[in-house]
């Protein structure tokens, strides 16, 4: 018997039993389908990251009052904390300082407000995601884009005008298909006149990226920097971002702001750096483990179902062996070689995983699109994932299926035919 009609015997027995076909591949179709959704989604997410730290750029610097730690599990103690705390305050006057340094091509001071802030226009009132004060180059340091309207000028800054930037998800909400420039809005009862808007540039990781409104620097601290607890000037205190020159290498840049920040803030040799410069390498690492320990439970739980449907794979080859005994023993008597016997079951076995795996990859693609439409998390099929399913789909039929199809090959015809 050529291959062909090897094939066509292996489906035409497992169209037989269409329903007990279908559940036998559940397994299969949950692993493959976790994998392919799983895949789909870490590779939309890794896409958008960093499409969204390209824009900010490799060589930017975050000059704050303490260092980024991004942990699972574990953090800064509260003593820590009120250490970090007490330290002084960056100032406009240090970035203005950093900005005179021959490895920076830009720098802005940048005044994070955190609270409770709403924008509200007429009758219409939005939560503000993010509310900061920062300077003319900003926009460059940050990866926003002006849609239409202008940027901070000089005049803005030292005069503390009551100027306002709108990101996109502000204008849309609070004008809609008006034209919000030179439009007053109020923020927290204090009156601005906006001067421009942002382009859209969406969500990462559940942040609306939009959801942000720029004044300048001077007016932020003017209007709503507060003074009171430890904690609340900490979240406040200043923060500076620097681009370096791209033909400078970033450890030289760094130690550049460095010792001007150590001489400035009086350290003597002996003492610990009482600020902090942060990169976007600590970020991508941060994500890079959040990303891998969960493609590390994806392979369990995807390994733990295809394992299953093997299993399942397995006994129902099986029954179906027995349940054909009389067949077995039939073709065996016309000239069937026990090789033809064995591919059959074989054959039998990996169109029962494919078509799971096949089912499977149609489910993870359809998970993964609805996680795109119903949650911030965005979603990517790479074509790999697909091979990568259906391939480990055929490996668990070729394995599980070969102890059912060696039985079946090795049976004596004539104890085959007496089976009742």
């Amino acid at each position: 018997m050529d291959l062909r009609s090897l094939l066509k015997t292996a489906y035409l027995g497992l169209k037989a039993n269409k329903l007990r076909s279908l559940l036998t591949t559940l397994g299969i179709i949950i692993g493959v389908g976790t994998v392919i959704s799983m895949v789909s989604i870490i590779e939309g997410m890794n896409k958008y990251t960093y499409k969204v730290l390209g824009s900010i750029g490799s060589k930017t610097v975050y000059v704050q009052k303490w260092k980024w730690m991004v942990s699972f599990g574990g953090g800064r103690s509260s003593r820590e904390w009120r250490e970090i705390a007490r330290r002084r305050d960056l100032t406009i006057e240090d970035a203005e300082a950093i900005a005179k340094l021959p490895s920076v091509e830009l720098v802005s001071p940048e005044q994070p407000l955190f609270g409770n802030y709403k924008a509200e226009y007429r009758s219409k009132e939005v939560d503000i995601g993010s509310l900061s004060g920062v300077n003319d180059q900003y926009l460059a340091l940050s990866g926003y884009e002006l849609e239409k309207g202008r940027n901070f000028t000089d005049a803005d800054i030292l005069g503390r005008r009551q100027v306002v930037i709108l990101g996109y998800y502000q204008a849309d909400n609070l004008f809609g298909d008006e034209d919000p420039l030179g439009k007053e809005i109020s923020i927290n009862n204090r009156s601005f006149y906006v001067i421009g808007v942002l382009k859209k540039r969406g969500q990462l990781l559940g942040n609306n990226l939009d959801n942000v409104v720029l004044i300048p620097v001077t007016t932020a601290q003017k209007l709503f920097t507060r003074r009171g607890s430890s904690r609340s000037r900490l979240w406040q205190s200043l923060r500076i971002v620097v681009k370096l020159r791209d033909d400078v290498p970033m450890e030289k840049g760094m130690e550049e702001i460095e010792e001007l920040l150590r001489m400035r803030r009086g350290l003597r040799f002996d003492q610990e750096n009482d600020f902090a410069l942060n990169t976007q390498e600590i970020l991508l690492e941060a994500y890079k483990k959040l990303t891998k320990g969960i493609f590390l439970a994806m392979i369990g739980i995807a390994s733990l179902a295809l394992l299953v449907g093997g299993i399942g794979i397995m006994n129902i080859m099986l029954v179906s062996v027995t349940e054909r005994t009389r067949e077995i023993g039939v073709r065996m008597a016309v000239g069937a070689k026990r090789r033809e016997i064995l591919l059959q079951f074989i054959f039998e076995a990996v169109f029962l995983t494919s078509a799971g795996g096949l089912l499977g990859v149609m489910l993870g693609f359809m998970i993964a699109k609805l996680v795109d439409l119903l949650t911030p998390l965005p979603s990517a099929m790479p074509f790999w994932s697909v091979l990568l399913g259906l391939g480990f789909s055929g490996v668990v039929g070729l394995f599980f299926g070969i102890y059912p199809a060696s039985k079946a090959s090795k049976m004596d015809p004539i104890v085959a035919l007496r089976y009742e």
